[in-house]
Formats: C-alpha cells, structure tokens, sequence
C-alpha cells in the first residue's frame, strides 16, 4: 500500500491562533476564569469554521464538568523581620508551592536548616533541631521532601531552596489535614538567609549529599542541620477551595466509513494556562499551552480537507484544568469510560503540549511503543530528527491509564515554562508547522486504518 501523503499544517496561521489566546485579554487562561471561557469560545469557533461536528453537551462544542479550585489571595510574603527587616520580592526571590502538605497560611518564627529532613538508619534531622514554631530552611538533595514531617512537628513554614529556576508551579487543589505555608528561594536569598551562620548554600549541599552517602554506616552521619539567630516571616494566602465549572473544547471530524466512524483517533492539547498574580503579573503561557490548541485547530482544517480519506474518526480537544493535575483530560475520558464500550472506541490520544519552542527534535513520551513508533516513522517522512522521551507529566497520562494508548508530542528544548518568559516571540511558525505535520501524519494515518 501507498504510504500516505502527510498533510500540510499551516504554521502561520497557528501563530495568529496562538496570539489570540496569549492576548491580555484572555489574561493567562486560567481554568474557570473569564479569560479561559474566552479562549474555550474562540477555539469552538474555530471548530465550527473548520466543519467539525459540536461534540461537547447538548450539541454545543463545549464539554462542562466540575472542579475544586484555589488560587493566590494575595501576593505571598517572605519577610527577615529580625535582625535588620527586610522583604524579599514575589517571582524574583521566591515562590509559593501549593497542594498537599503545602497550604494557606503565614507563619512566623526563628529559622533553622533542617538538611533534607533525613530520617533513616537511626540518624534523623529532627534530633538535631525542634521545628515546632519555627521556619525550617530545606535542601533536599534528591531525597524524598520531608513537608509532611514538617507539618506533622508544627513547623510555622517552610523555606526550600531552589535548585532551577523559580518558576510558578501549578496549584494542586488537594490539601492534606495538616498543613504549613511553602515557598521556593533562589540561592542567593538562601545564602543571605544563612549568613548569619556562616555557612552558604553550596557547602551545604556538600553536607547533606555526604550524610545520604553515610547511610547505614558506623558511625551514624552526623546531621547537617543547625538554628539561627534571626527571625523570617513566610505567608501565602490562597482563597478558600472551591468547586467550579470549567470547560473542554471538543469537535468531531466524523469518518467516512459507517462503522468505522464509531472508533476515533483523539488529537489536542491543553488550553489552560496559570494566569495572573493578584500584583497583575501576567503568564502569557505561550509555549505552555497556548500552542498546543493552536496547533490542534490547524490540524482540525487539515485534516478536514482529506475528510474523504478518514475510515474512523478523529476527535479534537482543548482541555481544560491541565495545571491543576489533569482534571480536563480526566472528566473527558471519565464521560467515555462511564458508557459501556465508549472506552474502547478510542484508538489513542496524541497530545501537544509546548510544541511551539525550541528545539530541532521532535520528542514523543512513551506511554505507548506503538504510539511511539508510529511518531518516529511521521518525523522521518516529515524530515526532522527524533527522539524518544520519558513518561507522564500531561494529558495523556489520563488515557494511558485507563488503557488508551497516549503520547506527548514536544520539541527536546522546551526553555523555561511557568515563568514571564514563556511569551510569544520565542515561539516560530516553521516549529508550529513541522509538528502540526507529524501530529497530522499520525492521526491520518491511525485514522485510515494503516
């Protein structure tokens, strides 16, 4: 059999989509708000120019279902209020973590270094120091974050140092019964925080790396942790949790074979973004995600124009609450899995998330070798080196577990997301057209059988 012709996906034409949903406006799509429903409408527009059928409720494009939500009340604080006051700023020197152990609340206190919190082999960093009332500075040194332990022995707040970039992590609106206030520091702020000890980041890191390598030894490693003379203040106000209803964009290209019309090839990308700090600091969110939505109406046109080809169908989705642990992708696969045989009537999920910058390989997570293999042979019939990726991490974890094949497609260099940066200027319409093309290729061809 002939192979089958790739489409052609124009790049430009993604990077007009693209800027509407990067535009203030839209005001970082954050799930749930304005901007968001803004985006969502746009993209079901889209969908409807292009022909697709509305495959969301009650015949519109738009599928709505519940979520909890939380968000910064206000701008989070870190404070040295003793000796010498002096706050540090928001985005720049430190940033909030939230989710889990890690929740709303301010928290006052003297400041020790608790290491990595070890406890293990008869040796433990709460030996060295009582936390209770206290803000705990942690480097974890690739080993397992001690925040419940934290929570659990009262400590006021946490201060972990950062080994990246600060970046704004996603809010995961799960909480545990106990909690503290989080924040990430750079080294630098660490290193002004600790100066008082004389000690800075970098040795210990050293002290904490050779405590883990001493494990289980005799003598017991000696704990690196230690107390400060010097008071910080740590707050991250979130509002309350709360339930929401939040929205994915879903169109359907119908199959031109009747039977085969009931199975369906599943391509799209998360539309939300992380949105706006409470100071109007605004993540246009670019790269992470308003290409991959993009990308995915333009490939709905293409696809479109080769309807004929198509023995099943092809679904096209923007989803909604990516950023909050997958929560769109969930509710879509959920709808499916609750009718008998609707599952299996998906033939995979091929996902585009950051798919706008910066590298010269296409990379495919490998959830699913099929999946993978069938990338690898679009990218070398589109012409672009490949490269196998690692697991999890978006929307297709959804699927994969309830045993849909899924994968993520994306550019090895993804730069820094969830920061200012991720703007639109760093994104290029050759990059766009290139894996509009591979996402194409793979969707045509599952599509048609092959």
């Amino acid at each position: 059999t002939a192979p089958i012709p790739p489409a052609e996906v124009d790049g430009r034409r993604a990077l007009e989509q693209l800027a509407f949903f990067v535009a203030p406006e839209q005001g970082g799509r954050f799930t749930a708000s304005a901007g968001y429903d803004n985006a969502a409408r746009y993209m079901a527009d889209r969908f409807r120019e292009i022909g697709l059928e509305p495959w969301g409720d009650g015949g519109t494009y738009l599928h709505r279902f519940t979520m909890p939500l939380v968000d910064l009340a206000a701008t989070p604080v870190l404070a040295r209020t003793s000796p010498g006051a002096k706050s540090y700023r928001h985005r720049l020197d430190f940033t909030e973590r939230v989710g889990g152990t890690f929740g709303s609340g301010t928290g006052e206190g003297p400041l020790v270094f608790i290491g990595s919190g070890l406890t293990a082999g008869g040796a433990s960093d709460f030996d060295a120091v009582d936390v209770r009332g206290k803000v705990a500075m942690v480097i974890t040194g690739g080993r397992s974050d001690p925040g419940r332990e934290l929570a659990a022995r009262g400590a006021a707040a946490a201060i972990y140092v950062s080994s990246g970039p600060l970046l704004k992590f996603s809010y995961i609106s799960r909480f545990e019964s106990a909690t503290l206030p989080a924040i990430v520091v750079t080294n630098s702020v660490a290193d002004e925080l600790l100066a008082p000890s004389g000690k800075r980041v970098a040795d210990l890191i050293a002290e904490v790396q050779e405590q883990s390598r001493r494990l289980g030894s005799a003598p017991p490693p000696v704990s690196p942790a230690f107390e400060l003379n010097e008071r910080v203040r740590v707050s991250v106000p979130l509002t309350p949790v709360r339930e929401v209803q939040a929205t994915n964009v879903v169109g359907l290209l119908r199959g031109a074979d009747p039977d085969g019309a009931k199975r369906a090839v599943v391509i799209g990308g998360h539309l939300d973004g992380i949105g706006t700090d409470p100071d109007g600091t605004l993540f246009q969110g670019a790269n992470d995600n308003a290409s991959g939505p993009a990308v995915t109406i333009e490939v709905a046109r293409a696809l479109a124009s080769r309807k004929a080809e198509l023995r099943h169908s092809v679904i096209f989705v923007g989803f909604a609450g990516e950023e909050q642990g997958a929560v769109g992708s969930e509710a879509f696969v959920n709808q499916f899995s609750a009718l008998p045989g609707r599952r299996e009537s998906l033939l995979g999920y091929v996902n585009l998330d950051v798919v706008g910058c910066c590298g010269d390989t296409i990379s495919a997570s490998t959830e699913s070798d099929a999946l993978v293999a069938r990338v690898q042979r679009a990218a070398e019939r589109v012409g672009v080196p490949f490269l196998r990726g690692g697991r999890g991490g978006s929307d297709q974890t959804s699927f994969d577990r309830r045993g849909v094949p899924g994968t993520l497609l994306n550019w090895s260099d993804i730069r820094t997301i969830h920061t200012t940066d991720d703007t639109i200027d760093k994104i290029t319409a050759d990059r766009l057209t290139t894996i509009g093309r591979v996402a194409a290729l793979v969707a045509l061809e599952m599509a048609a059988g092959r």
